[in-house]
């Protein structure tokens, strides 16, 4: 359910069109579908072509690791975070984000 950033969407996930870690790729899909399972929609920024944006990342939550959840251009966390909510169901998922 990715979305461009003119539809106004509060959820984006930096994540690497080239990474070249399976775990990373694996996390990437999961933040995803949870997403998306969830009905809430995001935008999607590859950091591996948008260097002012892979930029922006790291000095927003200090961490260079992927993928990268924000909303309303704030860190909220990675995929671990993320996995924890969606254990603890839709309501915690829409605490975590902010939503």
């Amino acid at each position: 359910m990715a979305s461009s950033p003119a539809d106004g969407v509060k959820v984006t996930i930096f994540y690497s069109s080239v990474a070249g870690s399976l775990q990373v790729k694996k996390n990437q899909i999961r933040v995803e579908n949870i997403l998306a399972a969830r009905k809430i929609e995001y935008k999607l920024v590859d950091v591996a072509a948008e260097e002012e944006e892979r930029d922006f990342m790291q000095r927003k939550s200090g961490k260079i690791s992927l993928p990268q959840i924000f909303v309303d251009g704030e860190y909220r966390g990675g995929p671990e975070e993320l996995e924890e909510a969606n254990e603890d169901g839709e309501a915690e998922v829409r605490l975590f984000l902010g939503l």
